[in-house]
């Protein structure tokens, strides 16, 4: 039987209207509350967007981490990302707040022990500052692996801590060690640190080993007489030490060092870059081999320093190793001038960007490449979209990678032919 039609506007007894998904009461507390917490949900989707930018600016890094509700969460999230600049920059934030002497989480504490033995110079530095305002258990054996390194600046690094990593008597046998190091800085400190333990003068003050930059070829050089002054040092030292060395305590620190978390694995993030002659090159082709990427520009006089002995390197290897050439002349500097000064002639450049064109440039960074005789291939990156990558802006920067794609160093400035050489063949070890 069909059912009665029910008249227009009349509801069936036992009849109930669909519900609203929202009434205007429940609308309006909604947009109060996204409003309420409009700032939280701004800041939540920048930190995602931060995360996921394989480049951002350090600035908008560290104002990310700044405006989390947890900023060591966001601190220990970015480093987790495996990405330089992201890392670099939660370490620097990691060891600011330390400084100001704020409690941090054993996961952050962790984090700097890692960052005390990582790829990168600056993540130590700042990993190292951290840990010596805590005190923290392993700061000493992080000093102590600082010594053992092929970089004489990470050594360096080491000895500005030393002091107050251990006392004299496990100190002293370990500066005495270093006094046979091919790096005068080293052997100058370590005898400085020896004076003050042992209460003894051996006669070199640390000017002595000050180096200074020739103003014709860029070269960082120790002042005349030099070696010869920290030789008689050494052997006034030394002769001490015979002595003396009784007195001290011997202890094996290998296994102390030993301790240390093993370092991360920092992928090297591939780009395709132009050559000089126009042809693309990608990272990605040379796996297999180790890669140095040279971070430079024309009017960097350390850049154009170091390159005879980026050449002889290259030479010495063949097809081992693979050298790159990165060359960031495009990159508009801190007051937004493109082009700098032409290292070679002195000449600076303090017209506005528009004055060197990217063809102008492009001649001008080709014209250092066969004025020097480089044997490697040089890209010019337009957008610094590499060095963004790579944090590349100070210069020179080196990157260093494994075989495997692995970044097994990443430091600022000019080293030497045999510190190269010795780095090269951890990596080529690391395989």
């Amino acid at each position: 039987m069909t059912p009665p039609i029910e008249p227009p506007g009349r509801i069936r007894p036992g009849f109930r209207a669909p519900r609203r998904a929202l009434g205007l009461g429940g609308i309006l507390a909604g947009a109060i509350a996204l409003w309420a917490f409009r700032a939280p949900i701004q800041d939540w989707i920048v930190a995602r967007v931060v995360l996921l930018n394989p480049s951002p600016s350090r600035e908008v890094l560290e104002e990310a981490i700044d405006r989390s509700s947890d900023p060591f969460a966001a601190i220990v999230e970015n480093w987790r990302t495996g990405r330089i600049v992201h890392r670099e920059v939660a370490m620097q934030e990691a060891s600011k707040r330390v400084r100001r002497g704020l409690a941090i989480s054993p996961a952050v504490e962790a984090l700097l022990l890692e960052g005390a033995v990582d790829a990168d110079m600056n993540v130590r530095e700042s990993a190292l500052g951290a840990l010596s305002t805590l005190q923290a258990p392993l700061f000493s054996a992080a000093v102590v692996r600082q010594l053992r390194e092929a970089d004489p600046e990470l050594k360096l690094l080491g000895l500005q801590h030393l002091r107050r990593a251990v006392a004299a008597d496990t100190g002293m046998p370990v500066v005495m060690s270093l006094l046979s190091d091919p790096d005068l800085r080293v052997v100058g400190m370590s005898l400085k640190l020896a004076e003050n333990w042992s209460g003894q003068e051996f006669g070199v003050r640390l000017s002595v080993t000050a180096q200074t930059e020739n103003a014709t070829t860029g070269l960082k050089e120790f002042q005349a007489g030099s070696l010869e002054k920290v030789q008689a040092g050494v052997d006034k030292a030394r002769g001490w030490w015979a002595a003396n060395r009784d007195r001290f305590s011997h202890v094996d620190l290998a296994g102390f060092v030993a301790s240390l978390p093993k370092p991360g694995r920092v992928m090297a993030p591939d780009f395709s870059l132009k050559d000089m002659a126009g042809n693309p090159v990608r990272l990605s082709a040379f796996k297999g081999r180790v890669v140095l990427i040279n971070f430079w520009t024309t009017w960097c006089t350390a850049c154009v320093a170091e390159m005879p002995e980026l050449i002889a390197l290259q030479r010495s290897h063949g097809d081992r190793l693979a050298i790159v050439g990165v060359s960031l002349d495009y990159v508009p500097d801190s007051h937004g001038h493109i082009g700098g000064h032409d290292a070679a002639t002195g000449h600076h450049d303090d017209e506005p960007e528009a004055s060197d064109g990217l063809a102008e440039i492009r001649r001008k960074v080709l014209r250092a490449v066969q004025t020097r005789g480089l044997n490697y291939p040089v890209l010019l990156d337009e957008k610094n979209a590499v060095g963004g990558l790579y944090n590349g802006g100070e210069l020179p920067t080196t990157i260093l990678i494994d075989a495997e794609g692995v970044v097994r160093r990443r430091f600022v400035g000019a080293r030497s032919l045999s510190v190269f050489e010795a780095m090269i063949r951890e990596a080529e070890q690391a395989r």
